[in-house]
């Protein structure tokens, strides 16, 4: 059997789509931007400290597909729907399936805050903004400096923290999947 899809790998995999999902309803929105501030990065971020490339490259497409095409109500928000996909803020949540499959590829074979740490805030950040930079100016019709006001600016300082309390997760989580 593929060591990726063995019973313990696949328990792993759900646990990390339901921890996303129901951090999505951990969310609020700013008054300027569609973006709202929500706690499913920090939990993706911990996804990919915790499963190997494959594994988070897969369980983030599974969320996608059950939030977005089957319309299931676990994307920011508690919302879902091919509307969220094609929106403003659609650009995130494709670009989350790349940034945290690549955190999970530069994480590194130790489990080590700081390197997760590390890994989250400079591979991450600039990748999820990218894709929420280009979505809001193509969807919104509007210019780089105000895309950035709305999809980077406000999220930053939030950003950096999620990622420091994924990496301490992590290393938590990772001692105990050990034992």
């Amino acid at each position: 059997m593929n060591e990726c899809f063995s019973p313990k790998n696949l328990a792993k995999m759900a646990m990390c789509l339901a921890v996303i999902s129901v951090s999505a309803y951990i969310a609020f929105p700013l008054p300027f931007t569609p973006a709202m501030v929500v706690a499913s990065t920090a939990a993706m971020c911990l996804t990919a400290f915790v499963l190997t490339p494959k594994q988070t490259f897969i369980t983030l497409v599974a969320y996608l597909i059950l939030g977005g095409v089957a319309g299931l109500p676990i994307l920011p928000g508690g919302t879902g729907g091919l509307g969220r996909l094609l929106g403003p803020t659609g650009g995130f949540y494709f670009a989350w399936v790349v940034a945290y499959t690549l955190v999970s590829v530069f994480k590194g074979p130790n489990n080590d805050f700081k390197r997760y740490s590390l890994a989250g805030i400079i591979i991450s950040l600039p990748v999820v903004y990218a894709g929420g930079l280009v979505s809001m100016i193509l969807v919104l019709d509007i210019g780089i400096e105000a895309a950035f006001v709305q999809a980077v600016l406000p999220f930053i300082f939030g950003d950096v923290v999620k990622c420091l309390l994924a990496a301490f997760l992590g290393v938590r989580v990772n001692k105990a999947l050990v034992n």
